[in-house]
């Protein structure tokens, strides 16, 4: 079994804001509509990440020939991502929510099967699928449960839509991200994903009267930017031109936990017994999943090597 490397606690820190988000977007999303509240926070954070790539690495340079998978990364990543997951989560519970967005390992597996990107050995299957199952217990062990009504089918499908979004844009991210560093990629990716929900949220966006929002959902707004929607995405897509989509979104079954502890902490939930045996199996599926060949370590270690490498 490897060692925990300098990505995986990077990897962790994303945890840990992605996993606390989810309450903060949905408290905030009391106070500002979803459209609104998707579109201002990605473009206050694709100003953040440009004005960071030209302070690092000058002008953020994409070759022709790459500028398709940048756009597609930002579009099923940011734009349609955001808008599908945001008003999921406005129409059905955290829980479901978080349980759904955590099936995007499964569609990684498929995506980088199918595309040829990533080779999937049956240990790291099993290692997904077994993190799935602990997930499930998590969220069937919280206060709010799994919620399977009626009212909810509407923003658990859009979710659905998101997770498998997600997966996409995490696959078809990984050779752009061996040419340039994944500040840059998430960057561009960011502007495109951006300008695509300006089409749905302009609106929303100068009609919601922004004086009137409270200290606590600036607060919320500027977490959900900066943290989870600047720093944090820079991390992730430097893990996945590390580690590649499927090792890397494993990872997402850990926020649930993050998410249970915080409500623990701040709301004075109960950790059950199911919580802890669900996060057991969740550690345990990751630990399976993160595992690589050694063959296929000296492979991709040489394939690193010798590749074209525009990083700045």
């Amino acid at each position: 079994m490897g060692r925990l490397t300098k990505v995986d606690l990077l990897l962790f820190a994303v945890v840990l804001i992605w996993g606390s988000v989810f309450s903060v977007i949905k408290y905030t999303l009391q106070e500002i509509g979803p459209l609104a509240f998707a579109t201002a926070r990605f473009l206050g954070a694709s100003i953040l990440l440009l004005a960071l790539v030209y302070l690092r690495e000058g002008k953020p340079i994409i070759k022709r020939e790459d500028w398709l998978r940048v756009a597609l990364v930002g579009l099923s990543g940011i734009g349609i991502y955001q808008i599908c997951f945001t008003l999921g989560l406005n129409y059905t519970t955290a829980s479901n929510s978080s349980l759904i967005i955590a099936s995007s390992p499964i569609f990684a597996a498929l995506f980088a099967w199918l595309l040829g990107e990533e080779a999937i050995t049956p240990r790291q299957v099993v290692g997904i699928l077994l993190s799935f199952v602990g997930v499930t217990l998590i969220v069937r062990g919280g206060s709010e449960g799994l919620a399977l009504t009626w009212e909810n089918l509407r923003g658990d499908a859009l979710t659905l839509i998101a997770a498998v979004l997600n997966a996409f844009s995490a696959v078809i991210a990984k050779r752009p991200l061996e040419r340039y560093s994944s500040l840059r990629v998430i960057a561009m990716g960011m502007i495109v994903g951006t300008l695509f929900l300006l089409l749905f949220g302009w609106r929303p966006l100068l009609a919601y009267p922004w004086a009137r929002l409270s200290f606590q959902g600036w607060l919320g707004l500027g977490y959900a930017t900066v943290l989870a929607g600047v720093i944090a995405y820079v991390l992730w897509f430097h893990a996945i031109g590390e580690l590649g989509a499927t090792r890397t979104l494993v990872y997402g079954y850990l926020i649930p936990i993050v998410a249970v502890l915080v409500a623990v902490l701040t709301l004075g939930e109960q950790f059950t017994a199911l919580h802890a045996l669900g996060a057991l199996i969740v550690f345990v599926g990751i630990a399976l999943a993160r595992l690589v060949p050694r063959e296929r370590r000296a492979e991709a270690a040489l394939i690193q090597g010798g590749g074209d490498d525009d990083r700045g």
